[in-house]
């Protein structure tokens, strides 16, 4: 099917770096991709990738991506990719690794600037019984991108974590994935990759890294120098500012409560810190609502699933939070104007 990538006018996915934008790229050359065509269709111009410390809109990565997955024709594109990170274009999150006394110590401090890579998504660490678990957490609006976002970004951490140690064979404790467990045969491509049991269906997309390997020292620690670098990547941090983060944070909670039936503004809220009135307010200072906000990632994930999957309409309306197929009918219609079986009709006429 030619699945719908909506191009989103009212709520921003932020900005990324340069880096991540040439990884995908790399690996999209690999699989035999015009790229120059790649970055037409994303309205992105080659001159763009040269600028040093440029970033793109986030509408335009996710449109990249979106275009590099489905043109590889590879099930698991964002895993492949990992393989073509390369940590030292990472600047000064690589010094700042490499500064660092211990892996531990190197993950902590990096975690909080991962906004200089882009705003993706965001890691979140939590106590485990045998170590830390590195929840990560993705801000993008197409169910498509997301799943090779998460694969991407998870597998990316576990080899920038290889490239500080020096050691090609470390290897995490285990990898949590919310995902459907796929073929054998891709099960045994995320093995070979993390080193490590991979778990499906799972409650979060997470890294579980044990307390010996985060206690392992890193070769060049240096405590003065770390601090230099921490500065002066709290001062570029600074300069890309925050002004979107309210809704990247907002979506992010709509998406992952959405197929638990029915939410309330006061839910997301609470998972904000905040109330509800003020979240409200908030997002209207910035140009937008709670239900404008819940309306928008409701359609682009319903476009998403009628266009790129055989979902029943029952099916797609739970995954939406409606309460059944009658209630989302009536509202993709007041979306579009049409129904969702056009859309996916449209879909299927377009793929013969």
């Amino acid at each position: 099917m030619n699945c719908i990538m909506k191009r989103q006018a009212s709520r921003s996915l932020g900005t990324t770096s340069i880096p991540p934008v040439q990884q995908f790229l790399q690996a999209g050359r690999h699989c035999k991709i015009d790229v120059s065509f790649a970055l037409e269709h994303a309205g992105i111009a080659q001159s763009e990738l040269y600028k040093i410390d440029g970033r793109l809109s986030g509408e335009q990565f996710q449109r990249l991506l979106h275009y590099l997955i489905e043109q590889s024709k590879h099930p698991l594109f964002g895993l492949y990719s990992a393989r073509f990170i390369q940590p030292d274009r990472f600047y000064i999150l690589s010094q700042i690794g490499l500064n660092s006394t211990d892996l531990s110590q190197a993950l902590k401090e990096a975690m909080p600037l991962e906004k200089l890579v882009g705003d993706m998504g965001v890691t979140e660490i939590r106590e485990h019984s045998d170590g830390i678990k590195m929840v990560w957490h993705c801000q993008y609006s197409h169910p498509l991108v997301i799943s090779h976002l998460i694969d991407n970004v998870l597998a990316s951490w576990v080899n920038f974590a290889r490239f500080l140690l020096e050691d090609n064979q470390a290897r995490p404790r285990s990898i949590q994935l919310q995902r459907d467990k796929p073929s054998q045969a891709e099960v045994k491509q995320y093995e070979q990759l993390f080193g490590c049991p991979v778990h499906f269906a799972q409650s979060d997309n997470a890294i579980v890294i044990d307390k010996a390997l985060l206690g392992r020292r890193l070769p060049g620690g240096n405590l003065k120098r770390l601090s230099q670098l921490t500065i002066s990547a709290n001062l570029r941090l600074n300069n890309i500012g925050d002004t979107d983060d309210l809704e990247l944070k907002t979506a992010r909670v709509i998406r992952q409560l959405l197929p638990q039936g029915k939410i309330q503004r006061e839910q997301v809220s609470g998972h904000l810190h905040m109330a509800g009135r003020s979240l409200q307010r908030h997002l209207i200072k910035r140009g937008s609502s709670y239900q404008a906000l819940l309306d928008q990632i409701r359609h682009e994930m319903a476009d998403y699933w009628l266009t790129c999957s055989e979902l029943s309409m029952d099916e797609i309306a739970l995954q939406l939070g409606f309460s059944d197929a009658r209630v989302f009918f009536r509202a993709y219609k007041l979306w579009t104007g049409h129904t969702p079986g056009l859309t996916r009709t449209k879909a299927s006429e377009a793929a013969v």
